[in-house]
């Protein structure tokens, strides 16, 4: 059983196939237009890589979301909770010497020295900010980033997996980011582009899980 969001990934990963891989595939790689066929494969490449960048987004920040509000309207403290203050950034000093600001210019940053809420909102909007606009990509490092700051069992992305998501992001960079026609000159097969994309959406359907199971822990009891 997968979550909504996994069916929705695999849907649009089916849709690209059909707009831009052939309807089957040569055995032998060799096609009529190369050109064309190696064009369309590597527009297959990034556009799936945008897909799977946008899952693993979405879901980490549905899940950092759900906690915040658990606990802004049940003050519900869940794993996720924990790992986001732990993994937040956000210095956890003893409180202030006094409860009211000192002076003026003390006031604006006060809340966070004397109240967890704002706390945990800060590290929250730190982290949606770094999934949202700060990533760029599905290397380790990217994966890292997303996952360990909400508490995920990360015994399921193991080392072929993550070099499997390394790997495709610096496939997709090596189109992105270089001159087109470097690739577009090489023949590429579109059964081995396809193939890699198979191999990843597999590897993913433990991480869906897992995300299923924090996006329940992030939930006080009475609305699971």
């Amino acid at each position: 059983m997968v979550s909504a969001r996994y069916s929705e990934l695999e849907n649009r990963i089916k849709e690209l196939k059909r707009l831009l891989l052939p309807s089957k595939f040569d055995p032998t790689g060799s096609y009529k237009d190369p050109l064309r066929v190696t064009t369309r494969a590597l527009s297959f490449r990034v556009l799936a890589h945008a897909e799977v960048e946008t899952y693993l987004e979405d879901r980490a920040l549905e899940i950092a979301t759900t906690a915040l509000k658990s606990w802004k309207d049940s003050k519900f403290v869940s794993v996720v909770t924990f790992h986001l203050l732990g993994f937040g950034g956000v210095e956890t000093s003893r409180p202030p010497q006094t409860l009211a600001a000192p002076d003026a210019q003390k006031a604006k940053d006060w809340p966070s020295k004397v109240a967890i809420d704002d706390r945990l909102t800060r590290c929250v909007s730190g982290f949606y900010y770094r999934v949202s606009k700060e990533n760029h990509g599905i290397k380790e490092q990217n994966i890292v980033d997303m996952l360990i700051p909400l508490g995920f069992d990360m015994s399921l992305c193991d080392p072929l997996f993550m070099q499997n998501m390394s790997n495709f992001g610096e496939a997709r960079g090596a189109v992105a980011h270089t001159s087109g026609m470097a690739h577009i000159k090489k023949a590429i097969d579109p059964k081995d582009e396809y193939s890699t994309l198979h191999g990843i959406l597999q590897g993913l359907r433990p991480i869906d899980g897992e995300f299923d199971r924090l996006l329940r822990a992030a939930l006080p009891p009475t609305a699971g």
